[in-house]
């Protein structure tokens, strides 16, 4: 079956380790220890998942099933569907960098038109978190600028997107401006949107294979 694809650049150097200090233990995260195509081995670290507050342990490569059922609800005037889900998925992660940026805002409204459920809570937990522990979020000096998103399955109100990222914003503590984490990853991150009030929304986003530095998937052509 057809398969969306897009290469995002704008914004991918947004991507983070957030709640790198509490939220790790706090939600139970992990990564996949795994090869990836290139041969490389993903990091198995719980700590370096930057994706902290969103990221969940898999237990393998999930389905790449794929299906273009046509979901309920409006989609903007000359936007596809597919287009419309990679558009509110990046966005979402582009409102998690900006409400973590300067003094971090739990209270963001852009993180709730965004983001639903466990995914929602998530997010804002680490945002607080971030907030009480006196840290932030700023780009990289030189960005990657490494991003992709296909829509990989869509039935319904439920919609699958596989994103290959590379993760190299800095976390800091806002009042010396010492670097808490700089660390560069490439991460094959395996998100879900569900369509709620209107609008599609993130509801997990789970992390399937790491690399350090800019690797595996962002090599693929």
């Amino acid at each position: 079956m057809p398969r969306f694809d897009r290469i995002a650049q704008a914004g991918a150097h947004r991507r983070t380790r957030g709640g790198l200090v509490a939220l790790t233990v706090l939600l139970g995260i992990g990564t996949l220890g795994c090869s990836g195509d290139d041969g490389a081995t993903p990091s198995t670290s719980t700590t370096e998942a930057r994706r902290s507050s969103t990221t969940t342990e898999t237990t393998g490569p999930a389905s790449t099933t794929e299906s273009t059922t046509t979901t309920s609800g409006s989609t903007p005037p000359g936007e596809s569907t597919e287009e419309e889900i990679v558009a509110r998925y990046i966005a979402y992660w582009d409102a998690r960098f900006a409400a973590n940026s300067g003094t971090p805002n739990p209270d963001d409204p852009a993180l709730r038109d965004l983001a639903t459920g466990a995914q929602l809570d998530a997010v804002i937990a680490e945002t607080r978190a971030n907030l009480e522990n006196g840290l932030a979020f700023r780009p990289a000096a030189n960005p990657s600028d490494i991003q992709r998103v296909d829509v990989i399955q869509l039935e319904g109100d439920h919609a699958v997107v596989q994103e290959c990222v590379v993760t190299d914003g800095v976390i800091y503590r806002r009042d010396t401006g010492e670097v808490v984490d700089g660390e560069v990853y490439t991460q094959n991150i395996r998100g879900e949107l569900q369509h709620v009030d209107g609008a599609w929304r993130v509801s997990a986003a789970r992390l399937i294979q790491q690399w350090e530095g800019v690797a595996g998937c962002a090599h693929a052509s």
